[in-house]
């Protein structure tokens, strides 16, 4: 049997190959393609789950795709296969289709969000409305020339999608401090709230002497239309030359904003950990073992703003370390996402989507964002 796979994954490499007589030739004669096993649960209507979850929807089966060589009575599996799950309306041939899952293994995971997204964003579903996909194993076989074979069967399932919740904003500081690079999203605006109807943001750091700066949303960047100065307490939302923010004298302040009502306030901020600067900072948790934390980078214009970009593989939880030291960690509580607040050794707050995400932590304020890409 190891032999017989031995020559199969040869022979899958060129689809022939010659002994020294030309009689003993070995080619490969049929494929036997896979076959997606049957779901109990053939009708699925989402609601959204919470900010930081993901809930499993259903796993999806198949069978090995299996192959015929010309000097063998049986089929039998060999490799390397690459399995592919797809989607697509029902009645569409597939000519749409849409991933769900790419593996060497005869499964896959389906999740509530993921689908969801595909649905309303790939496949033009309306929100609350009930739709039938199908769904179909496409299998990639052969290295020096890759062949595929769809699935012996398709699956339907009637699906209907939920609408998604209002997603919260972001705003970011443009000015001075980022050279007024109107795609910078280097410096976050934070929040107290994850509510998408609270329309508040914060900020606490330094602003050097001589500073000018506005808020930009993230719907604005690669423009220059921005929250502006208009008075003492007030803003505007416009794209304009002039109406920027003026700090004189060099200071740490605390800012606030609201974008709806277009008020503001910025008052000194003189806390005594101003003067406590860390040489290093993480994001640490449970997908670090605890140790090793990925190292943020350190703003240069406020060195108490800290960022990085990183991929959790799975589900986790997440605080901040200052310098490897526990003595210096910070936690947020678990329904803190994207936007939280970190306090002294508190829990941490909880990853559970894997994926990339832009991580932003202010170790004056404690506030964070885990921002996902």
């Amino acid at each position: 049997m190891k032999t017989l796979k031995t020559i199969l994954i040869i022979v899958l490499s060129g689809f022939v190959i010659w002994s020294c007589r030309e009689d003993d030739m070995l080619s490969l004669k049929e494929v036997m393609p896979s076959v997606l096993d049957d779901i109990a649960v053939k009708e699925y209507v989402l609601t959204e789950p919470a900010a930081n979850a993901n809930p499993l929807l259903l796993t999806s089966t198949w069978t090995e795709t299996k192959f015929n060589l010309s000097s063998s009575s049986t089929s039998e599996p060999a490799g390397p296969v690459n399995y592919v799950l797809q989607m697509d309306k029902e009645g569409n041939d597939f000519k749409n289709a849409v991933v769900l899952a790419s593996t060497n293994t005869l499964s896959a995971n389906i999740f509530v969000k993921d689908i969801n997204a595909i649905l309303l964003t790939k496949l033009n579903f309306e929100p609350e409305t009930q739709g039938t996909v199908e769904l179909r194993i496409m299998s990639y076989y052969g290295q020096n020339q890759l062949h595929s074979i769809a699935s012996e069967n398709t699956l339907k399932i009637k699906i209907t999608p939920y609408k998604p919740l209002e997603e919260v904003a972001a705003v970011y500081l443009l000015g001075d401090m980022n050279g007024w690079n109107n795609t910078s999203t280097e410096y976050l605006m934070f929040r107290n709230s994850n509510d998408p109807d609270d329309k508040t943001y914060t900020y606490t750091g330094r602003l050097a002497a001589n500073t000018y700066f506005k808020f930009i949303p993230a719907e604005s960047l690669g423009t220059y239309k921005a929250y502006c100065r208009k008075d003492d307490s007030t803003m505007t939302y416009e794209e304009s030359s002039g109406g920027s923010f003026y700090n004189q004298n060099e200071r740490y302040v605390t800012i606030t904003i609201n974008t709806e009502t277009l008020n503001y306030t910025i008052t000194d901020y003189t806390e005594s950990n101003t003067t406590k600067f860390f040489n290093t900072m993480g994001p640490i948790g449970e997908f670090s073992n605890w140790d090793n934390e990925p190292l943020m980078a350190k703003s240069s214009y406020d060195a108490h703003q800290w960022t990085i970009t990183y991929t959790f593989a799975s589900s986790t939880t997440c605080k901040f370390r200052g310098n490897k030291d526990w003595s210096n960690n910070w936690g947020g509580t678990a329904e803190a996402l994207p936007y939280g607040k970190g306090v002294f050794d508190g829990p941490g707050a909880t990853i559970v989507v894997p994926g990339t995400y832009k991580i932003y932590f202010n170790d004056l304020s404690g506030h964070y964002a885990i921002l996902q890409q």
